[in-house]
């Protein structure tokens, strides 16, 4: 018996697209890929409540419309109002996810957990996700790729309607005086830079990977004329040869 390919998506009837021996349906409205999306997005944010066949209920047609989600519609799709009250709250909970979490959730193709962390690391904000902050991460040309235009077209679409507030946890890790500090380069002060960073968040600073104006200092143990060390001297920040003195500067 032969079997006969697919042409269309049994879902939405949209032709489908042979991609290395897989069929894939592209149409962003197919209900099937719909419904998937908005099942990881609210696993990934951890709203629990809002598992499949809640979401089914729902009928939601967004993902976006989980935020927008009344009360009196909750307890009309799932006939409790203790379920829907319950279901508030975890929605609302949801809203204070940091932004590699919130990243993660939206399924964007290859841009899971570890690129997620890893962009995160190097940024406070969404708006500071570029194609040199991604490099500085480490994120491979394909992840950027995507994770750049995912930025640059869907989420441009969605932002609005959206209510989180797009920081990772770095922007948290604040002291009192904002100083920010970055560090390139070998340490002689510290084995690691990891230790170092350990010292440096807990007497208050901030520690960054990259360098911009609003750059507090640069530690420079190295001195090689490392690119962030023209940049710095370029912006006019200051540069600290011996990470003992700024820390002993902070103390007094």
């Amino acid at each position: 018996m032969i079997i006969q390919i697919p042409t269309d998506c049994p879902c939405c009837d949209y032709p489908l697209e042979l991609v290395n021996a897989q069929l894939f349906c592209r149409n962003l409205a197919c209900s099937a890929q719909l419904s998937k999306k908005i099942e990881h997005f609210c696993r990934t944010l951890s709203i629990k409540g809002l598992g499949p066949k809640t979401v089914e209920k729902l009928n939601l047609g967004d993902i976006t419309e989980i935020f927008w989600l009344e009360e009196s519609d909750l307890v009309s799709a799932l006939g409790s109002d203790k379920l829907a009250e319950k279901l508030i709250i975890e929605i609302s909970k949801a809203t204070k996810a940091d932004l590699a979490t919130v990243l993660t959730s939206f399924a964007i193709p290859l841009v899971g957990n570890t690129a997620t962390t890893k962009i995160c690391a190097v940024v406070d904000h969404i708006s500071e996700i570029t194609e040199e902050t991604c490099k500085v991460a480490g994120l491979g040309a394909k992840v950027t790729e995507n994770l750049l235009t995912w930025l640059s077209t869907d989420f441009l679409e969605i932002e609005e309607f959206l209510p989180f507030d797009f920081k990772s946890r770095n922007a948290e890790i604040t002291n009192t005086d904002g100083l920010t500090v970055c560090i390139t380069g070998k340490l002689v002060s510290y084995k690691t830079k990891s230790e170092a960073t350990k010292v440096l968040v807990a007497a208050g600073f901030k520690v960054v990977e990259t360098v911009t104006r609003t750059l507090n200092y640069l530690v420079d143990e190295d001195n090689k004329s490392s690119t962030k060390r023209k940049k710095a001297e370029e912006y006019g920040i200051t540069i600290i040869t011996n990470l003992n003195d700024l820390l002993t500067k902070k103390e007094t």
